[in-house]
This record gives structure tokens, C-alpha cells and sequence, in this order.
């Protein structure tokens, strides 16, 4: 969470354009591991620049594009600018803004801040399992990391943007697919 900002906190939600159907706890828990193990060669507790696709580097950290997509069976975590989501698919109770571009997180927070939200929203979820979103960024709370189903209009939505997508099924080799060469 931002320093001095009011950015909300997790949420979780049940809409079917994250939601149609239903998010099992062991898929999060594999998307979680794809997410720690894609992302395992940079350091956890570094902060990094996260820039939309097309955004310009303002700071001297090591930038990461976005989105970064991280799928399992019925459950896909992603870290997004907010910015670089249409304004009528931003995550509920997200203030409708300009949101800039860019902003400054470290890969622990963000991993942490998704675990949250599979303990919170699917495990816990109050008897059945739900999408959910918190958002992150030191700067602005710019970045959001999302929980949805996989395959839905939300998923769609994310991964029609230029990023790296990692998509994993029990029993096979975790493969990164990048739509493009800026990492």
C-alpha cells in the first residue's frame, strides 16, 4: 500500500466477468508457485519499476513490463498497471482516475500481497471461493495484483496486452511465453 494514500484494501468479488464459474484453491496455490518460480532468478526484496507496455522508464531500477500473467487450471494471478486496463473493467472499488504508467514495487510484496488474497477471498472466501484484487505500488498504488478465473472476459482482457504469460498444468514443465522481447 502507498504511503499517505487512500488506496483500498483487498476485495473480493464474485463478478461474473472475473468469475463465471469456480476458482479451486489448489490451482491458486500452483499460480502462486508459477509466480515465485517464473520470477525466482530476480531478487524478492529489490524494488523494481513496473511500466505498461509502451510506458517510458523514469527511475534507474531495472524495469518490469506488465501485465504478468501466472496460470493454473481454473486460477490466474496477475500484476497490472491499472492504467493499462480499460476504465469500465477496473476492479471493483478502484477509483476511476487517470492512473499513471508507471510505479515502484518489490516481487516479495507483490507475492505477498497475492497470497492475501488466496487466503482471504478463496480459501477463506466466506464458503465459496472468490476472484479478488488489492492494489500495490509505492508511488501511486498503481500496480493491481488480480485473482480471477481463468478464461474469463477478465482474463481475456489482461492478456490482450503485451506482457509475460506463464501458464502451468500439474505434472508438466512450467513454459514462459512472452508476446515480445522487452525482457
Amino acid at each position: 500500500m502507498p504511503n499517505g494514500l487512500n488506496a483500498p484494501p483487498l476485495r473480493c468479488n464474485r463478478l461474473p466477468y472475473w468469475q463465471p464459474n469456480t476458482i479451486r484453491h489448489g490451482d491458486c496455490i500452483q499460480a502462486l508457485e508459477l509466480f515465485r518460480t517464473a520470477e525466482g532468478a530476480k531478487p524478492g526484496s529489490q524494488s523494481f519499476e513496473f511500466l505498461t507496455p509502451g510506458a517510458h522508464k523514469v527511475s534507474t531500477l531495472l524495469p518490469l513490463w506488465t501485465p504478468r500473467v501466472y496460470s493454473a487450471g481454473t486460477c490466474t494471478i496477475a500484476v497490472v498497471m491499472l492504467a493499462g486496463l480499460p476504465p469500465n473493467f477496473l476492479p471493483p472499488g478502484a477509483i476511476l482516475k487517470v492512473w499513471p504508467p508507471i510505479d515502484i514495487e518489490t516481487l516479495d510484496e507483490l507475492r505477498n500481497a497475492a497470497a492475501n488474497i488466496v487466503r482471504t477471498c478463496v480459501y477463506i472466501g466466506g464458503g465459496f471461493p472468490k476472484a479478488g484484487w488489492v492494489p500495490k505500488g509505492r508511488l501511486n498504488g498503481s500496480i493491481g495484483v488480480l485473482l480471477y478465473e481463468t478464461g474469463s472476459l477478465m482474463d481475456r482482457i489482461v492478456r490482450n496486452e503485451r506482457g509475460l504469460y506463464v501458464d502451468g498444468v500439474a505434472n508438466q514443465s512450467v513454459e514462459a511465453l512472452t508476446r515480445d522481447t522487452m525482457f
